[in-house]
């Protein structure tokens, strides 16, 4: 293992390539050519600013954080796109945004307040063995009325220590969520972590991003060793952009970074820099990457 990431020849094609494929708006859609959307949008400028070396670089930058500010709702939230009236599942990307840049006050302010009053339903626990976690406790839903998820509660959790609610109840549990849902063998799924008493299967990106989460904790609690170790297994085999990319972020989250790990992204960039769909996941890569990226997500 090696402390983090060097430069690499690959990182500036793919800052050239993730620009070309940007709108005149200063944001992106998730295929060239289509509509702007939010998560596409906050991945590629967070990307641009986790190597941003010129003022010019951070002007890219807020241009961006600008159009996600005039997509905003007037309940503080924001769809995947300007089109897209709910969910709201962009807000906790946006307020990542805006607090990297450190502007846009009252959208962060009212985007804090709508995320907060967000709950994912809950229900008795299951006494029948059907479902795996703690159904009672209380973190995000991607979609309102339905059960929590790993990824929405992580973001959620991501976004809200940014400004500054890291205490807050609904923060703290958020935390026991993902806790509560590490499996056994290490690693996250998307929502569950068993069913019927089995185990299910542990997903890199899920897992990056829930490390990502529970990082500035510290407290490398034994399902996290788990989890560090399930990445250093997997990831090697991996490379999907944003299974590797997510992936990746967790393992620097908790310092580290596997040796071959430069080699992985510059394939998985080689695999997706020609793609009409390349604009997120090229954004990903060069987040893992990225000298100034766990800056953008923790506090």
């Amino acid at each position: 293992m090696v402390t983090g990431p060097r430069a690499s020849s690959w990182q500036p094609r793919a800052r050239r390539a993730l620009l070309d494929q940007r709108q005149a708006t200063a944001a992106w859609g998730y295929r060239r050519g289509a509509s702007a959307c939010v998560e596409p949008t906050v991945l590629a400028a967070l990307a641009l600013r986790a190597g941003a070396e010129r003022d010019a670089d951070l002007a890219d930058v807020r241009r961006s954080a600008d159009w996600l500010a005039s997509v905003q709702r007037t309940d503080g939230s924001l769809g995947s796109s300007p089109q897209t009236s709910s969910p709201g599942w962009g807000t906790p990307y946006a307020l990542l945004l805006w607090s990297a840049v450190g502007e846009h006050d009252a959208a962060r302010r009212r985007a804090t307040t709508w995320l907060l009053a967000q709950k994912g339903e809950t229900s008795p626990r299951d006494r029948l063995g059907i479902v795996g976690h703690d159904t009672t406790l209380t973190g995000w839903p991607w979609v309102d009325h339905t059960h929590s998820w790993i990824e929405p509660t992580a973001l959620a959790v991501l976004a809200l220590r940014r400004e500054g609610f890291g205490d807050h109840p609904r923060v703290r549990e958020g935390l026991r969520v993902i806790a509560d849902r590490a499996i056994v063998t290490g690693g996250w799924n998307c929502g569950n972590k068993e069913a019927f008493g089995r185990p299910l299967r542990a997903q890199p990106s899920v897992t990056g991003i829930a490390l990502l989460a529970l990082a500035p904790s510290g407290e490398r609690a034994d399902f996290v060793e788990q989890s560090l170790r399930y990445l250093r297994e997997a990831l090697p085999g991996v490379r999907a952009a944003e299974s590797l990319g997510w992936g990746l972020l967790g393992l620097r989250a908790w310092g580290e970074w596997p040796d071959g790990a430069e080699g992985w992204l510059r394939e998985a960039f080689d695999q997706v820099v020609n793609r009409a769909d390349a604009a997120p996941r090229l954004a990903l890569l060069l987040l893992a990457a990225g000298e100034h990226a766990l800056e953008l997500f923790h506090d």
